[in-house]
């Protein structure tokens, strides 16, 4: 257990390293997401109220914000875990004493980190503009905790992509799978006003309890039951994500 986490912080932080050295590769990451939060705001927020019975259109796209930015930053895992596969890197690993379960995990640990500090700069950005926040102070803490496991949920995927594969291109469907996601959730309306069958497939996708739950947080307070819904919803997640990129990573390895 000991190698198993010094070998796993070892790599997160060489992970983290990599954002260091390289920050402009990250600004699509913060941009893309603020872009659509201001573009979407302006375009439906005063037709919100009458429209959905959201006063706070503001605050309703916050969460929408967050987790574009932390999807896009978790996706960026796959192709990193690629470039140590074409590289050698990867066998190199693979030749140390160290756990083989880290190669893992030190990356999903270091997108969780990431995700925090983008969704830390989304919500200096975006509160200012009228979001608010009715959970007060801590509410912006568990706000950055759920994306911190979002994160290293979602970059199960990537991860699952690129060691199954060992292409770049396949690893980068990583980020394009969010958007059936995103779309198939209330990101831009509440479900109540779906049609019955896109509810439906709004009800079972986790990304709509995530929203709901920072929702909560945002325009209504703590809301018990939402953010129960949040965490079980990004455990599950996770739970199958990073079930699948240690499959990969031992048909890989085998």
């Amino acid at each position: 257990m000991t190698a198993l986490v010094i070998a796993s912080s070892l790599l997160c932080w060489r992970a983290v390293r990599e954002t260091l050295r390289q920050p402009g590769v990250e600004v699509s990451n913060l941009f893309i997401p603020l872009f659509f939060f201001f573009v979407t705001v302006g375009a439906i927020s005063n037709v919100a109220g009458p429209a959905f019975g959201v006063d706070n259109y503001e605050g309703f796209q916050l969460p929408v914000a967050v987790l574009q930015c932390v999807a896009g930053a978790a996706s960026i895992s796959g192709i990193a875990i690629v470039k140590d596969i074409e590289s050698g890197y990867f066998d190199k690993l693979l030749l140390t004493p160290s756990p083989r379960l880290a190669i893992v995990l030190g990356r999903l640990f270091a997108d969780a980190i990431r995700a925090i500090a983008f969704t830390a700069v989304i919500l200096v950005v975006v509160s200012p503009v009228g979001a608010g926040m009715e959970a007060g102070p801590l509410g912006y803490l568990v706000i950055l905790a759920l994306a911190g496991l979002f994160g290293a949920a979602y970059s199960g995927i990537g991860a699952t992509i690129a060691l199954r594969t060992g292409n770049a291109q396949a690893a980068q469907a990583g980020f394009l799978l969010f958007f059936p996601l995103l779309f198939l959730s209330p990101a831009f309306a509440p479900k109540e006003v779906f049609d019955p069958w896109m509810e439906f497939l709004a009800s079972i996708n986790p990304v709509t309890y995530l929203l709901e739950g920072m929702r909560a947080l945002v325009l209504e307070g703590w809301e018990w039951d939402n953010l129960a819904g949040a965490v079980a919803a990004v455990l599950a997640l996770g739970v199958v994500t990073i079930a699948l990129s240690l499959w990969s990573l031992r048909a890989r390895t085998r």
